[in-house]
C-alpha cells in the first residue's frame, strides 16, 4: 500500500502541516498532486473507496429490472432494482475474469456478463455458469457480486463503494437546511437530458474549476459569464463542512421573459466529487470521477422546472453545455502546465479563490489521515 511518507519522499513534498500552512499562504498544492500516480493511488484508497458519490436520477431505475451504470472512483458500479422492490448496488465486475456485467442502463430479470455468459440475479447472487456443472466443486450459491453501499436522497441516487459504510445522512446533514435557506430544491424540477465529458485533466483541476467563479467573467463571457452576475460584489461565495455553496443574480434573459421574482443561480459542490445547481428555469446534478492521473470524467443530469418554455429551457441547456465545455478546454490545457514541471505551485488570490483553499485542505488532510 502506497503511504504518504513515500510520495513526500519521491517528490519532495513538503509536510502536510507545512503544506497547509502554504495554502493558507496563497499557494496552491504542489505540481504532483496533479499527476503523480501514486497520489492517484491514494485518493481512491482514501477518498474515493470511501465517500458518498451522486450516481443517477431515480428514473434510471424506477422498476424492477431497472439497472444504471456508474463509477465511484475506480470502482465501477451497478445499481439494480430488485423484484422486491429494493435498490442495491455491486461492483459491475464479473466474479469469473472481471469483465463488466453492463456496460450501459436497461432493464433486464437477470443480469448475464457478456463475456462468457455468467448469469446473476438482480440481488448479485449468481444463477448458472456455462459448463459449472462439469466441475464437481463448483456451488454457485456461493458466489455474487461484491455489494456497494446505496441509497435514495429524495430522487437521487447515491452510492458508496464501502458496503459497510455510515449512512448518507452523516454527509447530507445540514445540506437541505442550507439549500432551503437559498432557495435550492430540485425536487420538482424534471429530468431532461444527461450530458458527459471526457477530460484530460486531474480531477482536482475540474472540481477546483467548479468551485470558484474568478474565471467566469473572462472564460464564459458569452455563456454562463453573460447569464449572471459574476462580479465579486453581487456573486457570494463561501464554505462549511464540506460543501461550497455559490449564489448569483440573473443579469442576461430571452427576449420576452419578465425578471420580475427570478431568484437566479444557486450551486453546491460537495467533497469529493457530486454537485448540484438550480436557476429559475433548469438545475443540474452530477458527479467527476477521476480515471487516472491525468484524466478525469464528468456527468450532468439536467433538469428542467416544470411549465417553462420550452425555448427558453433549450437555450438554457445549451447555455449550460457551453460553460461545460469551456471549462473542459481550460482545465485540459491547465494539465500541460502542471506536467511541464517547471512550476512547482501556482499562486492564489485569497480574496477571489478562497473556495479553492477550502477544497485543498480538504483533500491534504484526506490523504494524510
Amino acid at each position: 500500500m502506497v503511504q504518504m511518507e513515500d510520495v513526500r519522499t519521491k517528490y519532495g513534498l513538503p509536510s502536510t502541516d507545512e503544506m497547509l500552512a502554504r495554502l493558507d499562504a496563497g499557494e496552491t498544492l504542489p505540481a504532483p498532486f496533479y499527476y503523480a500516480p501514486e497520489i492517484h493511488r491514494l485518493e481512491q484508497e482514501k477518498i474515493f473507496a470511501k465517500s458518498w458519490q451522486y450516481a443517477c436520477h431515480e428514473s434510471a431505475v424506477a422498476k424492477p429490472g431497472d439497472y444504471a451504470v456508474t463509477r465511484a472512483g475506480s470502482v465501477p458500479i451497478i445499481v439494480t432494482h430488485g423484484k422486491d422492490g429494493q435498490l442495491r448496488g455491486f461492483v459491475n465486475v464479473c466474479r469469473h475474469r472481471l469483465h463488466a456485467i453492463a456496460e450501459e442502463n436497461g432493464n433486464k430479470p437477470l443480469l448475464q456478463c457478456p463475456y462468457h455468459g455468467w448469469t446473476y440475479g438482480l440481488d448479485g447472487q449468481l444463477k448458472t455458469a456455462p459448463r459449472s456443472q462439469r466441475e464437481p466443486n463448483f456451488d454457485c450459491s456461493t458466489i455474487s457480486l461484491e455489494p456497494v453501499s446505496v441509497e435514495r436522497w429524495d430522487q437521487w441516487v447515491f452510492v458508496n463503494p464501502d458496503p459497510a459504510a455510515a449512512p448518507l445522512s452523516t454527509v447530507t446533514a445540514g445540506i437541505r437546511e442550507r439549500a432551503a435557506e437559498i432557495n435550492t430544491d430540485l425536487r420538482e424540477y424534471e429530468f431532461q437530458v444527461r450530458y458527459e465529458y471526457d477530460m484530460e485533466c486531474n480531477w482536482k483541476l475540474w472540481a477546483e474549476n467548479a468551485v470558484e467563479c474568478y474565471h467566469c467573467p473572462t472564460l464564459h463571457n458569452t455563456s454562463f459569464g453573460k447569464t449572471y452576475h459574476t462580479n465579486p460584489d453581487d456573486y457570494a461565495i463561501d464554505s462549511d463542512a464540506n460543501t461550497i455553496w455559490h449564489q448569483g443574480p440573473i443579469k442576461w434573459l430571452p427576449s420576452g421573459v419578465d425578471p420580475a421574482g427570478l431568484k437566479g443561480f444557486r450551486f453546491a459542490f460537495t467533497f469529493p466529487s457530486s454537485f448540484f445547481a438550480l436557476d429559475d428555469y433548469v438545475g443540474f446534478v452530477g458527479s467527476v470521477q477521476p480515471v487516472s492521473p491525468e484524466k478525469c470524467w464528468a456527468f450532468v443530469d439536467m433538469y428542467a422546472k416544470p411549465g417553462a418554455d420550452p425555448v427558453v429551457v433549450k437555450e438554457w441547456l445549451d447555455m449550460w453545455d457551453r460553460t461545460l465545455i469551456e471549462d473542459k478546454r481550460a482545465t485540459d490545457i491547465q494539465q500541460i502546465g502542471y506536467n511541464s514541471g517547471r512550476v512547482p505551485a501556482g499562486r492564489l488570490l485569497l480574496d477571489s479563490e478562497s473556495p479553492l483553499q477550502s477544497f485543498m485542505r480538504t483533500a491534504v488532510t484526506a490523504l494524510s489521515s
